[in-house]
């Protein structure tokens, strides 16, 4: 069904009017970007914009030609209030906190010539690993990648050398709790090798879920010396996964804090209504049978009353007719063929 692929490629799935970005490592997920079409995402547009407040840092506040207000980074001092820049937009709009962009470098120029897609691509996925083109889903199919995501939704992870790591979200913030969890560390030595293997697979786990705001983790107890240590190696560590977060240390009631920014909605976001979920599998399961089916006859989707309402309306496949039956299961969906 699949070519044999890199241990390490990226996945582009444009199929049932939804675009998924989702790079695979072992046969792993680990970065997803989602949207669906008919609402594509803001993140990689690129606008002139006008300069109306410099902050610290590079960092300033600007305003486009719908007069949405934006915090742009990099922008060099010499660059006054008033001014006009080009940017790009780094991350989605979200409620509590304003657009971010970034000025656009003046080497960019073939950017804008890109697609969606592919702004994406260079803005968020690392360069020079394999692209494969999943037009009828059929790698995600194979692959198995909705039960991976379903999976990476589960609050408790176990570690597989010990250990538990628990992750609940909040409005403010998202909680994580490093749990030795039966695990015996006989000294602290043994306690601080454990917390710097967990914070690996913290921010692993960050960036699959896609998790962006304050992140506050609470460690075992350690010394002050060991948790300037931990400290030092959680910078190093983490720097290789978010260029742009700030790992701010210890707090008084000692929990660590890191502030990363937000770019894409949460994964769970994409699979927390299980209606919706289940329908977009039903519109690829007819794209992957058109890809499958050598002889275009005689093809046919059983289904339900309140799914063919919602298949009537969408793109499928011009030879698989789709049948209401009044019979079944109002979202009941099922590929046959015809007897002759």
């Amino acid at each position: 069904m699949t070519i044999k692929v890199d241990d390490h490629f990226i996945l582009i799935d444009k199929c049932a009017e939804q675009t998924r970005i989702v790079e695979i490592l072992n046969n792993k997920i680990v970065k997803f970007i989602a949207w669906f079409d008919s609402k594509p995402p803001l993140i990689g547009r690129i606008y002139d914009a006008v300069i109306i407040k410099k902050l610290n840092g590079g960092l300033v506040r600007g305003k486009i030609i719908d007069n949405k207000i934006l915090s742009i980074k990099g922008v060099p001092k010499s660059l006054k209030v008033n001014n006009k820049i080009k940017i790009i937009i780094t991350s989605e709009d979200f409620e509590d906190k304003p657009i971010q962009a970034r000025i656009l470098p003046i080497n960019s120029k073939n950017f804008e010539n890109l697609d969606d897609v592919q702004r994406i691509m260079n803005l968020f996925f690392k360069k020079n690993i394999p692209v494969i083109e999943d037009i009828y889903a059929v790698y995600w199919d194979a692959l198995d990648l909705d039960n991976q995501f379903v999976a990476a939704l589960k609050p408790k992870i176990e570690l597989s050398d010990g250990g538990l790591i628990w992750i609940e979200k909040t409005k403010a913030a998202t909680l994580i709790d490093i749990d030795t969890h039966n695990l015996l560390l006989n000294s602290e030595d043994e306690i601080f090798k454990f917390c710097k293997r967990a914070f690996v697979r913290c921010v692993e786990e960050i960036k699959l879920r896609n998790i962006g705001g304050m992140i506050l983790i609470d460690f075992p107890r350690m010394s002050y010396n060991r948790k300037k240590k931990l400290h030092e190696n959680i910078i190093e560590i983490a720097k290789q996964y978010f260029i742009e977060g700030n790992f701010l240390g210890f707090s008084r009631l000692v929990l660590y804090e890191i502030y990363i920014p937000r770019n894409f909605p949460s994964l769970e976001s994409f699979y927390v209504d299980s209606n919706s979920h289940n329908f977009q599998n039903h519109l690829r399961s007819l794209w992957r049978k058109s890809k499958e089916v050598k002889s275009k006859n005689h093809i046919q989707f059983l289904c339900g009353t309140n799914l063919f309402k919602k298949l009537k309306s969408r793109k499928v496949p011009s030879f698989i007719n789709i049948v209401e039956r009044s019979d079944l299961p109002i979202d009941y969906g099922e590929l046959t063929e015809k007897n002759i």
